[in-house]
């Protein structure tokens, strides 16, 4: 083999190199590109399942906001019931109070006529001994 053969066979194989390389580095592009995905998707899976987490763990305290206003206008309604009740309640206590007093200043008016009516008659009798001749 001569000397430029030699050269020609060498350039050659730099060129069949050069290109193998160069298959190698987009085989190991791709191969990144790929290990670049699958961690994407394993992140991507890692994180759905930290948000499920979450997510189940904010459903209790939205179930108690969600029935939160419900509980409130129930709660609201027993309330109003109840005052309600003392209304018709402290009503019928006044009406009754109302009676009692009545009652007691009548018969208060009935024992003050009484003793009016005594004292009178103890004046008229004072004046009668008074005006006796002694």
């Amino acid at each position: 083999m001569t000397d430029s053969e030699s050269q020609e066979l060498v350039q050659f194989l730099g060129r069949k190199f050069d290109a193998t390389d160069q298959r190698f580095e987009g085989m190991d592009r791709r191969l990144d590109q790929m290990t670049t995905q699958e961690a994407m998707r394993a992140q991507h899976a890692e994180t759905r399942r930290h948000v499920d987490v979450v997510a189940e763990d904010l459903r209790s305290p939205m179930q108690i906001l969600a029935e939160g206003p419900h509980a409130r206008v129930e709660g609201h309604h027993a309330l109003a019931e109840g005052q309600a009740r003392i209304l018709v309640r402290m009503e019928r206590m006044e009406r009754e109070l109302g009676a009692m007093i009545r009652l007691s200043y009548a018969e208060l008016e009935q024992r003050i006529q009484k003793v009016e009516h005594g004292m009178t008659a103890l004046q008229d009798r004072m004046a009668r001994v008074e005006a006796r001749p002694s």
